[in-house]
């Protein structure tokens, strides 16, 4: 790791798994209201449906004085105006009727709340209780660190015999590892101190990342995937372009139709981002006949409602003029279609507002005005950092470090001017240490070194992998490849499976996620290659290279198959491992 100084290495640490909040309602089983008569109401404050959005004030009628006619009627309006929670049945606890509501997204969100309407509660007749909160699957730095340190240990075992000849003789016994850190601490930060302070009082283990500076902010490096990228109907996609740095992680957004404000975005959580200053940088250029696009940075909040954060926008390197803004929108005219444009947007105030979600990171192809079906764009290699100044790209996925879980053993706060205060902690690894965040390897053999005589379908290249030869190609395993050409689509020739069972052998757990790395050798053109998945399958790049991609699993059993009418592809290298952040 490029350690300058201390306030380089910091151990950041995961929130939480991403999870959904769930809240338990309890009412009064008998007469929870005083003087009721039939037609009144309650209001419910706080419904959060699975977009985010929240709902206060929301009515709703109920027909009669119990905890169950209460219950009935939330889950009623729930179903009614579409607020995406699942809920159980209705459960008894003494003198209390309830029901457990499970929002429908995961996040943090606000806690429910059921008070009287028309119809008046009695004091003490609802009760409602936060099972399991809401939290994004995001890391932060604990604090901010002055110091952090780790190490990692190996006990001997002692293995001296008398035909030692007196000398002392140990094997490698079991190994563990250990965190630290000093940090100044804000102590209106919600992560820090008091994040582990519950977990050392919670016992539970946390997963911790000792690691370079992480400036990038973006969460892949390709432009296109995941949740976070989002682009209206009216744009299509191409994926695995080539980028500036020579991977084919770029993507080129073309309007299908004539419109106005068709846009792609990327969507980032505010906790990243509240009370900062802030910088987005990307590389771009123009495609066929278009060098014009506009950008906006919205902040979004809990309602839905966009506010613009007016950014300060310039040209890094290569062609193109920035316009004057105008209204929330910036244009820049002028790019060139065969060279890279670096354009830095900067965020000059901190971001500061009421019940923030995220930040929304935007761009239109052409004149977002008045846009056409020769609107197109290429775009890649995006960076969002803090501050108000731009550094050289940082790709995501190439960040130094080492992660695994542990409990956290101590924790120390001394008191600090103003709203500052020193805090200390230390964590005993109780899992693996991985490197780069990256788990052992799960095909095993990465090289093709087998072969496969004129009669057989298939081969295993070790007890877990097979690689097939289905009837519509002639493909061959040899000279430490795996050529497969194929005549149709739809040609499954690598994937996990049992030679012991002859069966689908489930190497991956579904919602983790993996990073493959291969090497082709030979890519004919129009050759398709994909992850087949349970759901939407994987297009992949298929040119000559070494490539990483990293997914989310959505099945158990990993496989690789073409997707193209005909094509002729050697691989010469493959390597699956769980991503562990």
């Amino acid at each position: 790791m490029a350690i300058k100084n201390a306030t380089d290495l910091l151990v950041y640490k995961k929130t939480s798994p991403a999870q959904p909040q769930i809240t338990r309602i309890k009412i009064k089983a008998s007469t929870p209201f005083k003087d009721f008569t039939s037609g009144e109401n309650i209001i419910i404050n706080n419904i959060t449906d699975a977009s985010g959005d929240i709902s206060d004030g929301v009515t709703d009628g109920v027909t009669a004085n119990s905890g169950i006619a209460v219950l009935d009627s939330i889950v009623a309006k729930f179903n009614l105006i579409s607020a995406g929670y699942s809920y159980t049945a209705i459960q008894n606890d003494g003198v209390w009727k309830y029901r457990d509501f499970t929002n429908g997204a995961n996040g943090p969100v606000p806690t429910l709340e059921v008070l009287s309407g028309t119809a008046e509660f009695k004091a003490g007749a609802v009760q409602i209780d936060v099972l399991q909160p809401g939290q994004s699957l995001v890391y932060q730095p604990i604090a901010y660190s002055t110091s952090a340190s780790i190490s990692m240990n190996t006990d001997l075992r002692d293995i001296t015999t008398k035909d030692s000849e007196g000398w002392q003789e140990n094997v490698a016994g079991v190994r563990s590892f250990e965190m630290s850190t000093d940090a100044l601490w804000d102590v209106n930060n919600a992560v820090g101190v008091e994040s582990a302070v519950n977990d050392l009082v919670s016992g539970d283990s946390v997963d911790i990342k000792f690691s370079d500076r992480v400036r990038n902010l973006v969460a892949t490096e390709e432009v296109y995937g995941p949740a976070e990228w989002i682009r209206t109907t009216q744009i299509d996609l191409t994926k695995h372009l080539e980028d500036p740095f020579n991977q084919f992680t770029a993507g080129k957004y073309k309007l299908s139709q004539s419109f106005s404000n068709a846009r792609f975005l990327y969507r980032a959580p505010i906790q990243f981002f509240e009370g900062k200053k802030l910088t987005w940088t990307f590389y771009i250029k123009g495609s066929g006949s278009n060098t014009t696009f506009s950008l906006s940075v919205y902040k979004r909040d809990g309602s839905n409602t966009n506010t613009s954060l007016n950014p300060v926008t310039n040209i890094i390197s290569g062609s193109g003029t920035v316009g004057t803004p105008s209204g929330d929108y910036t244009e820049i005219t002028g790019l060139s279609t065969s060279a890279w444009t670096r354009v830095q947007c900067t965020i000059p105030q901190a971001v500061s507002g009421t019940d923030l979600r995220t930040i929304d990171f935007s761009i239109y192809p052409g004149n977002r005005s008045s846009q056409t079906t020769a609107d197109e764009v290429i775009t890649a290699s995006w960076q969002i950092e803090t501050g108000i100044d731009a550094s050289d790209y940082q790709n995501p996925t190439e960040v130094d470090c080492y992660q695994g879980k542990a409990f956290v053993n101590s924790v120390s706060i001394d008191a600090g001017t103003e709203e500052n205060a020193t805090y200390s902690a230390s964590f005993t690894g109780t899992s693996e240490l991985f490197v780069n965040g990256l788990g052992h390897e799960l095909i095993g053999d990465n090289y093709f070194d087998g072969t496969v005589d004129s009669t057989s379908s298939y081969e295993y290249i070790n007890p877990w992998w097979q690689l097939s030869k289905p009837t519509n190609t002639t493909s061959t395993f040899s000279n430490g490849e795996a050529r497969l050409i194929w005549t149709s689509g739809a040609t499954t020739f690598l994937k996990s499976y049992s030679q012991d069972t002859n069966a689908a052998l489930n190497i991956m757990v579904v919602g983790q996620k993996y990073e493959l790395t291969y090497t082709l050798t030979t890519a004919s053109s129009g050759s398709k290659i994909i992850i087949e998945e349970a759901g939407p399958d994987k297009n992949i790049p298929c040119v000559v290279g070494t490539h990483t991609v990293r997914f989310t699993a959505d099945s158990q059993n990993f496989k690789v198959k073409s997707d193209s009418a005909s094509g002729d592809v050697r691989f010469s290298y493959i390597s699956l491992k769980q991503v562990f952040s």
